[in-house]
């Protein structure tokens, strides 16, 4: 086992993991003239179709119906969320009225059981006739 302090030889500078493993493959000429033909015809074949769109469409119509569906969207989440949250505080509440009115209830019914479970008062001033 080495301990983590132990010297450098040279072998552990140049590790094996940081060395390319083989060398690259030269692609044949051919495949790089049909892969960079094809690049630039897919290029120029975009940059055409884009330029043809706005002919056919228009972008600031898009672009300000694509924010207002956004902010429409927004303002429905926020109305769900703030529904869901009236719900959610009238069912807190209605817990809340159910807790106290057992609770009265509970401590009513100890009041009238200690109340009439009270040994009666014997009075001890002498009766006078």
């Amino acid at each position: 086992m080495s301990s983590p302090l132990r010297k450098f030889n040279n072998s552990d500078r140049q590790r094996q993991v940081f060395r390319r493993s083989r060398p690259r493959k030269v692609l044949p000429l051919w495949r790089q003239f049909v892969e960079s033909m094809l690049m630039l015809l897919g290029g120029i074949g975009l940059l055409a179709f884009l330029n043809w769109v706005p002919q056919r469409l228009d972008g600031v119509v898009i672009v300000s119906e694509a924010i207002a569906d956004l902010i429409r969207g927004i303002t429905h989440l926020l109305e769900a969320l703030l529904g869901l949250g009236s719900v959610i505080l009238l069912a807190g509440l209605v817990m809340l009225g159910l807790i106290l009115l057992l609770g009265g209830s509970w401590r009513m019914l100890r009041f009238f059981a200690q109340l009439w479970s009270r040994p009666k008062k014997v009075s001890r001033r002498p009766i006078r006739r």
